[in-house]
């Protein structure tokens, strides 16, 4: 009597089903993590529009009030306000910039001491 050497089906049946099962978890896993990629990406053009625009402030004067504007596809609020403050040589202002694109919103707040010449 020889004996054939190899898989039954039910092995073969029983390691494609393994197998399928590991594909699923893969593949959900790289759904997560591309979802994830996607909200930290949307995240860091928020985060580099407030910084770009933080920096056109650049260190010239600064008058209390709101402005609006569009940068790239990016709507953005700066509402700057005066701190009281001890009085001297110079101010404390508030800027509070808020940040909205594509169904998301951010909002950044700083204070920045500016020198009374360059306030109004």
């Amino acid at each position: 009597m020889t004996h054939q050497r190899g898989f039954t089906l039910l092995e073969m049946l029983a390691a494609l089903a393994v197998l399928a099962l590991c594909a699923t978890v893969l593949l959900g896993a790289f759904g997560q993590s591309a979802r994830a990629l996607q909200h930290t990406q949307r995240s860091d053009r928020l985060n580099l529009a407030a910084r770009s625009l933080m920096d056109a402030l650049g260190d010239g004067p600064l008058a209390p009030g709101r402005s609006q504007g569009q940068w790239d596809d990016v709507q953005w609020t700066l509402d700057v306000a005066a701190v009281p403050s001890v009085p001297g040589p110079d101010r404390l202002w508030q800027l509070d910039l808020r940040l909205k694109a594509e169904g998301r919103e951010a909002r950044f707040s700083t204070l920045q001491v500016r020198s009374a010449g360059l306030a109004p």
